[in-house]
């Protein structure tokens, strides 16, 4: 999994700065924008319901509480403002693909996964506004959604909720999905926990389909959505880690190095990660600049994933064997190398050495 600045998709419609928001006309609800922009939900919702009930009341002014509630993450209270938005704006302008688009995000939050898509293929095919035109194709895309998944096939087991493309072949769904069920079991014990939910998990048949489908680099997970893609030949217990670990530990600051690096530690292959990345530096063409751990930490895109990612496994293995496990759960929940020398003191420098001479002898 990398590293993305915005974590999900789906959260771009929930962005309080968004310049789709402020409409070009005047009306009443142009100070409820203004706040708005502010991130003051609240705010909005007060005055905007005060419009409403002095029957100042415009397709606008329902949108603005009604995106307001679903950044509050009250999605049952949001439906009514948003769908009043829609009837009041039969041209289906912006506010028509906006209200669509937040319509979606709440019937996705609430388990309704058929009037999401619905939703959002409302705001997809009105083209009223690039901005939520974009947002509702990538929802439908990245939650396996679109009409491209319309021939995967579907598997629920305990923990998780499966979407296997239609292109696999000679694939046994039971066997893979057992086999995920056993890696949740290991993984969530080490973790002492996990996520509450399902773990959505679309498997794909390789990087080409996604490519076709539009899909960025496989795999990666998305722990907010507690979303997994996947394609087959993927270590079983990666991704599953990192949407794992933040429900078990729920971290507040997050590294590559140590996010990464738990997810390789604990992808259950039993390969010694540190003889893995020391075999890859050796075999490379180029041999990779030496990168110390510390500016690893600091900035995870000194050194190819290639290369990072067994490196950051290993020193994961390194921490939890020699500081043990529960020392770094105390220090996970702020992966900051600051926080590793206050949980760790001064052993933490001296591991770091004695792991570098190891890694480029």
């Amino acid at each position: 999994m990398r590293i993305f600045i915005i974590v999900i998709v789906l959260l771009l419609a929930i962005n309080g700065a968004e310049a789709q928001t402020q409409p070009q006309e005047t009306g009443p609800a142009d100070a409820l924008w203004e706040i708005y922009k502010q991130g003051d939900f609240e705010g909005v919702v007060v005055r905007g319901k005060a419009m409403l009930i002095t029957e100042t009341e415009t397709a606008q002014v329902n949108l603005a509480v009604g995106r307001s509630l679903v950044h509050q993450e009250k999605y049952d209270d949001a439906f009514p403002y948003l769908k009043r938005a829609v009837e009041m704006d039969p041209a289906k302008t912006w506010v028509y693909a906006w209200a669509e688009v937040y319509l979606g995000i709440s019937h996705y939050k609430t388990g309704n996964d058929g009037r999401a898509r619905q939703a959002w293929i409302l705001a997809r095919d009105c083209q009223a506004t690039a901005n939520a035109t974009r947002n509702a194709r990538e929802n439908l895309r990245l939650l396996g959604l679109s009409e491209f998944f319309d021939q995967w096939k579907s598997f629920e087991t305990e923990h998780f909720s499966f979407r296997f493309s239609d292109r696999l072949v000679d694939f046994n769904r039971v066997d893979f999905a057992r086999s995920h069920e056993e890696a949740f079991g290991v993984i969530s014990k080490w973790f002492g926990g996990g996520p509450d939910k399902k773990i959505r998990f679309l498997l794909w048949s390789s990087q080409e389909e996604a490519d076709e489908a539009g899909m960025q680099a496989l795999g990666f997970s998305r722990p907010d959505e507690y979303l997994t893609h996947a394609v087959l030949g993927q270590t079983v217990g990666h991704e599953m880690t990192h949407i794992i670990s933040r429900y078990a530990l729920n971290p507040t600051v997050i590294t590559g190095l140590i996010n990464e690096g738990v997810a390789v530690h604990m992808d259950l292959t039993g390969r010694d990660q540190m003889l893995r990345a020391r075999k890859l530096m050796n075999e490379a063409a180029v041999r990779p600049l030496k990168v110390s751990i510390p500016a690893l930490w600091m900035d995870w895109s000194l050194a190819p994933d290639t290369y990072s990612y067994p490196v950051a496994g290993a020193f994961v293995a390194m921490l939890v064997e020699k500081g043990g496990k529960e020392r770094f759960f105390e220090f996970f929940v702020d992966q900051s190398f600051k926080h590793a020398q206050e949980i760790y003191g001064d052993d933490l420098l001296v591991w770091i050495r004695e792991f570098e001479d190891e890694l480029y002898q």
